[in-house]
């Protein structure tokens, strides 16, 4: 059953007004399709305000505002909560938009309310701060709900690079032939930043760069490009994961480019020693992936920042490797040695560049249209993000005991020397 209605507890929130709320506009005008969007929070808002300006200020056109409703509500408190499940249609959504502690507190409640059919519960990032916060999540999830109504959402796995690197394999017979350690020989996953906190200093100082972006993110991108051929699944990838020895790296921005340094922004604690920048090397010891090494990094503040999956192919004889790059945007690279006509002995080397098929729904736009047509074929598999913050467990305890040193670069250059 289509669902018709989301509830999103946390609904007036940053991640609903930036993200998906233009990400179900942007499905809704798509598919010509009416979404009624219910908001839940502590203090009461002017909701259809709220979601026409969300759209307004995404370019979107609006199909929701005059459909779109809130509810006054504490999701820590039963009565409350009965309130907002009472509102709730057959086949909703009811999308948790809240900080983990949050959202386990919620759920144990729900266990004394009666819920409607099928309604799905997509549970937004972060997934837990542990492994076994993870854990204890979903085993909360499954005493309410069964694995099938439960979508774990990371739009990461909707961004173009992801999409774009499937079809290429899976269309391509050629890439799909190539695709294992026998020709790759590294792959490199880098979201950087231009951006410093934004705004964000009170919830980013407690995370840092390795569990925002590459527990959340990008190991999860990882273990969906490694096994587009259909040959593994995710969860088996991540099963066969381990963090190279000696080959994370952190580091953290100091003044530069117009910015104060990081230590020196307000709501930051400069004692906790938070990372903006986090780089490390995995194997994956399965047959088709043993040898080809992967690198994860992202950090806040660099100059020019790279968002790319890009694949280092095996050199042939002595020249360059060939490079296929893939932006976290509608387009790609080819990276080639091509042969001089009058001189074979010379090679040339050529990139050809082209844009992608552009997509009209953004990352939360194709997350909206998985929730709202039960396509789970885009969401963070059961038992995932507890193996994610297992394969990063002796980075983060090497951060907290400064086994691994917190480098410095200038905000706005491409980091510390020496990396990549």
């Amino acid at each position: 059953m289509e669902a018709q209605t989301i509830i999103i507890l946390g609904g007036a929130g940053d991640l609903a007004k930036r993200l998906l709320i233009p990400g179900l506009g942007e499905y809704s005008v798509l598919c010509d399709r009416q979404v009624r969007i219910i908001g839940v929070g502590r203090d009461e808002v002017d909701y259809p305000a709220f979601v026409a300006e969300s759209l307004r200020e995404a370019g979107v056109e609006d199909r929701l505002s005059t459909a779109a409703d809130f509810v006054t509500a504490d999701v820590t408190d039963v009565d409350d909560l009965r309130r907002v499940i009472d509102a709730a249609d057959d086949g909703a959504v009811l999308y948790f938009a809240l900080p983990p502690a949050v959202s386990v507190q919620a759920i144990e409640l729900l266990d004394d309310v009666d819920l409607p059919a099928d309604l799905t519960f997509a549970m937004e990032k972060p997934y837990g701060e542990t492994a076994g916060e993870a854990d204890d999540l979903d085993t909360r999830l499954l005493t309410v709900t069964d694995e099938g109504h439960i979508f774990r959402v990371d739009h990461f796995l909707c961004e173009a690079a992801v999409t774009t690197l499937t079809g290429l394999v899976r269309g391509n017979a050629p890439l799909r032939a190539s695709w294992s350690s026998e020709c790759v020989e590294a792959i490199d996953i880098v979201f950087d930043e231009e951006l410093a906190l934004e705004g964000r200093a009170e919830f980013y100082d407690s995370t840092g760069a390795l569990r925002d972006m590459i527990q959340s993110h990008l190991l999860q991108v990882l273990a969906h490009i490694l096994c587009v051929d259909g040959r593994a699944e995710p969860a088996g990838v991540l099963a066969a994961t381990t963090v190279v020895e000696g080959s994370a790296r952190r580091a953290r921005y100091t003044a530069g480019g117009g910015l104060p340094s990081y230590v020196d922004e307000d709501g930051v604690d400069a004692s906790r020693g938070t990372e903006t920048l986090a780089q490390l090397d995995l194997e994956v010891d399965l047959p088709r992936w043993r040898g080809t090494r992967m690198r994860l990094r992202s950090g806040k503040a660099i100059g020019s920042p790279e968002q790319a999956v890009t694949v280092h192919y095996r050199a042939a004889e002595d020249l360059a490797p060939a490079r296929l790059v893939l932006p976290f945007a509608d387009e790609m690279r080819l990276e080639l040695n091509v042969p001089d006509p009058g001189d074979r002995r010379y090679k040339e080397r050529i990139t050809l560049h082209s844009g992608t098929v552009p997509s009209r729904l953004s990352p939360y736009g194709r997350v909206a249209r998985a929730l709202l047509t039960d396509d789970h074929s885009v969401e963070v598999p059961a038992g995932t993000p507890q193996r994610a913050w297992e394969i990063l467990r002796p980075v983060l305890d090497a951060f907290e005991t400064n086994e691994i040193p917190l480098e410095e670069y200038p905000a706005g250059s491409s980091g510390p020397e020496g990396w990549r």
